[in-house]
């Protein structure tokens, strides 16, 4: 399985688990998470908020809405099924 694959289904499976906002410093061992927090937003799979706080720098949260669970639930069962996605499973 490729990284790309591979991360965006650790991401999306965290997601799916916690279900609670979380950023891509969440994820500090993926390089780059945002880049792929992205992707799965372009997909429709996961929504994003700004947060911005009083003298702090302003800030996304990611997560998945009510309307994007069965559509992120439906995404990572079909790529974590396939024979090349087999060892993203925890």
């Amino acid at each position: 399985m490729n990284n790309q694959l591979s991360h965006k289904l650790h991401i999306l499976k965290t997601l799916l688990d916690s279900d609670i906002k979380l950023t891509a410093t969440d994820f500090s061992y993926i390089s780059n998470a945002n880049q792929y927090f992205v992707e799965l937003e372009s997909q429709g799979l996961i929504k994003s908020e700004w947060v911005k706080e009083e003298g702090k720098t302003p800030f996304k949260l990611r997560f998945i809405p009510s309307e994007c669970r069965e559509k992120a639930e439906d995404f990572f069962s079909r790529h974590t099924t396939s024979n090349e996605a087999k060892q993203c499973k925890d």
